[in-house]
């Protein structure tokens, strides 16, 4: 017998041999298969005569692996499995759901991931939080599939869905500081305070969510260092670089012993949303949107 050569062989033989060693039986083989009883002893004979010597002895009565069946089984079934493992990965990886989340926002997924995962208990749901510094970018590039976002959003390629959150106005005051025992402070109070700037985030978010250059009467609102992440911004408040103006929701999440969190008017709430690329073919996507409504 000459050698076989690799690229020659049909992977479906392959299959129908694995399959026919664990059902021993050629109906439930071709059933389980999707193939007629026919094909699979076409497929089975097909693979005998590369190898040479028969591979399975069958009788009106049963069928049963021989010695030479045996040991191909041993040496193909792991890289078999490989492959079964391989496919089924990534079918979970694409009914699967990568979610973005802003920091002191992640709450608002609970309920639509709750009812996610109770209709779809097998999608694998991975979470990632994002950057204040790069809000759009990892939807862009493709390493999340939704994203929770702020209000408003002037992004062309992005479809803005349902509203998750609402939150009011809070200030991030050193404890110590004379105001932080308001009951509440206004816009007018930034003028006697140095305000923690953005770090650069897209233009809309700048002007929604960070207070403007003057108050109402004109006053100018001083600006100090720039914070990224949510414990740098807590540690500068702490430690008396300058105030934050934040929402409820930080004070839920993010915590210092030096900081409170003062109720802050003059600035409307904070409206979080879900926020998916226009192109995604994702069916995930849209059903945890759907959920969330």
């Amino acid at each position: 017998m000459t050698g076989v050569e690799f690229g020659r062989i049909d992977p479906l033989e392959l299959e129908a041999f694995v399959v026919l060693a664990e059902e021993l039986h050629f109906g439930r083989t071709a059933e389980r298969m999707g193939l007629s009883q026919p094909r699979v002893s076409q497929l089975l004979r097909s693979l005998e005569r590369r190898v040479g010597r028969r591979l399975v002895e069958r009788t009106s009565r049963r069928v049963e692996l021989n010695p030479l069946g045996e040991r191909l089984l041993r040496d193909v079934r792991p890289a078999f499995d490989d492959l079964r493992r391989a496919v089924v990965g990534t079918r979970a990886a694409a009914d699967g759901l990568r979610i973005g989340f802003l920091g002191p926002y992640f709450s608002t997924l609970d309920g639509p991931l709750l009812r996610l995962r109770e209709r779809y208990p097998d999608c694998e749901v991975t979470l990632t939080q994002l950057s204040w510094s790069d809000v759009y970018g990892p939807l862009r590039r493709g390493e999340v599939d939704i994203q929770t976002c702020l209000l408003p959003v002037e992004q062309p390629d992005l479809t803005v869905g349902p509203e998750i959150g609402v939150f009011p106005r809070r200030l991030a005051i050193a404890r110590k500081h004379p105001l932080a025992a308001a009951p509440s402070l206004d816009m007018e109070h930034l003028a006697e305070l140095t305000i923690i700037g953005p770090p650069s985030v897209p233009p809309e978010l700048a002007r929604s969510f960070w207070p403007p250059e003057v108050t109402p009467s004109g006053r100018p609102i001083r600006r100090g260092i720039t914070a990224i992440t949510e414990p740098e911004m807590l540690g500068a408040v702490a430690h008396g670089a300058g105030v934050f103006v934040t929402t409820a929701a930080m004070a839920l999440h993010f915590v210092h012993p030096d900081v409170v969190f003062v109720p802050f008017t003059g600035m409307p709430d904070v409206h979080v949303v879900l926020l998916w690329r226009n192109d995604t073919d994702n069916p995930r996507v849209r059903e945890l949107a759907s959920l969330a409504r």
